[in-house]
């Protein structure tokens, strides 16, 4: 028993000892690094559309009454910005004359930009323009607007269902076909006001 209680004295003192020497540890010597990395703009693909929205307005029965039509699927434009100069940057769409069916035309049929959005997804970000009306003249219009500072990453417009409109006059003569156009999205490399 006698033995066991000086085992623990001595366990007991070599913790005090143990202790009171790394407590009072000097600082020998210090030294400092550097760690870096740079990055450099790519040759490619540095700012580009990733990709541009279609807009459906469905299959619909012929109509004599003035009637908007509004975008079936949720579809998208996304620009990628990776050249790290905080440039900013604009994107315009053209409407590439009115939609046609064949050499029928949609007369006086006026397509608008009502609802984009920046999808949550985004990491870059940009002011999106809303209620645009397209030209059929084949003239662009600024639809996004990345200012200096900003757009940097992807930035991704999301247009919802129904956040395009197609509005058509009642007296414009309609055939039982599809119509179409085309639409030119133009991506310059400086905000719109620059």
């Amino acid at each position: 028993m006698k033995a066991n209680k000086i085992l623990v004295g001595i366990a007991a003192l070599s913790m005090i000892f143990s202790t009171s020497m790394v407590g009072h540890a000097e600082e020998v010597e210090n030294h400092e690094s550097t760690s870096d990395i740079g990055f450099t703009t790519p040759t490619e693909g540095a700012l580009t559309l990733v990709n541009v929205a279609d807009f459906d307005f469905g299959s619909n029965p012929i109509s004599a009454k003035d009637e908007v039509y509004k975008n079936q699927t949720e579809t998208t434009t996304t620009v990628q910005d990776i050249r790290g100069t905080e440039a900013g940057w604009t994107v315009q769409v053209a409407q590439n004359g009115q939609f046609k069916a064949d050499k029928k035309e949609l007369t006086s049929a006026q397509m608008t930009l009502k609802t984009p959005t920046i999808s949550d997804q985004s990491t870059g970000s940009a002011t999106v323009k809303t209620d645009v009306v397209l030209n059929t003249d084949g003239s662009s219009t600024t639809i996004l607007d990345a200012g200096t500072g900003f757009g940097n990453g992807v930035t991704i417009e999301s247009f919802a269902k129904e956040a395009a409109t197609l509005s058509v006059p009642g007296e414009t003569a309609k055939v039982a076909k599809q119509y179409e156009t085309t639409l030119t999205w133009i991506l310059l490399d400086q905000p719109a006001n620059s």
